[in-house]
């Protein structure tokens, strides 16, 4: 049995070539459709979330943040804890509350809360369509807050 020689150049530009189905003598097709032959760049998925631990404990969190949040700037205060550290804190409680409440996250933590690869994330902050500051590494960081206003105004695939 001779081997079949295959030619990859010839056989990838067939691959996109507009070509009749094959009908099959069951089904008897009036016309012939075509295969689809553009390229298309995958597009993010919805996650399948399946509840799990991790799932549950995130949710009764969320359900609890208000309440966690007004005992925190309400009832304490840096007095007592000033006492075991030497010099001024950095930044005062309500400062400390709004970073751990509205984070800075990386080029990568966006593109993943997005579901975009981090070259369309660098589009959108190149258009101006997503707010971002500079380190001094010259690297971008975003605000939990800019990502969410941006979800809201544009989604996750802004139209130009």
């Amino acid at each position: 049995m001779a081997k079949k020689i295959v030619d990859p150049m010839r056989y990838i530009e067939n691959a996109f070539l507009d070509r009749p189905e094959t009908k099959s003598k069951e089904t008897k097709v009036k016309k012939p459709k075509l295969r689809k032959t553009s390229l298309q760049a995958p597009r993010p998925r919805l996650s399948k979330v399946q509840e799990n631990k991790q799932t549950v404990e995130i949710h009764a969190t969320w359900a609890n943040l208000p309440k966690t949040v007004e005992l925190l700037t309400s009832l304490y205060d840096d007095g007592v804890t000033a006492n075991y550290y030497r010099g001024e804190f950095k930044e005062s409680r309500e400062e400390l509350i709004q970073r751990l409440l509205d984070p800075q996250l990386s080029l990568e933590e966006t593109s993943r809360l997005l579901g975009v690869c981090p070259a369309t994330v660098r589009r959108y902050t190149n258009k101006g369509w997503l707010e971002h500051i500079r380190t001094q590494g010259k690297q971008r960081r975003f605000k939990l807050s800019q990502i969410l206003r941006f979800v809201e105004k544009h989604g996750r695939f802004p139209i130009e």
